[in-house]
């Protein structure tokens, strides 16, 4: 059974900073990648064997799968879990659940729009 969402809002704030780019907050950006992954010092290289540099969050993540043209529903299932150290994970297209009724709540729910 699946929830549709009438009367709902976007779990994430708008700020100007991506998605799969937020730290610990809608309003702090991630470190950028370091040279050779920190692995190696010296000239920078693109070499095979060296790392490549993915954003290091859980939507960086999930913007990764996207290209691995994973299954329907895949790219919807987000973490939601407390973690520690850094707690915040952005989750574009998700919305809280409101009720349409006020005797119907107060839930907690997340869910996306189909």
């Amino acid at each position: 059974m699946d929830l549709i969402i009438k009367k709902s809002y976007p779990v994430d704030n708008p700020t100007n900073i991506p998605y799969s780019e937020r730290e610990s907050s809608p309003f702090t950006k991630i470190i950028g990648p370091t040279k050779n992954g920190g692995l190696y010092a010296g000239e920078h290289s693109n070499k095979p064997w060296m790392p490549i540099y993915v954003t290091p969050t859980s939507t960086g993540f999930m913007e990764n799968l996207r290209s691995a043209k994973p299954p329907p529903g895949a790219m919807q299932q987000f973490v939601g879990t407390t973690r520690l150290g850094n707690n915040y994970t952005a989750m574009p297209g998700v919305e809280w659940y409101v009720a349409k009724k006020p005797e119907c709540g107060p839930y907690s729910i997340k869910g996306v729009k189909h």
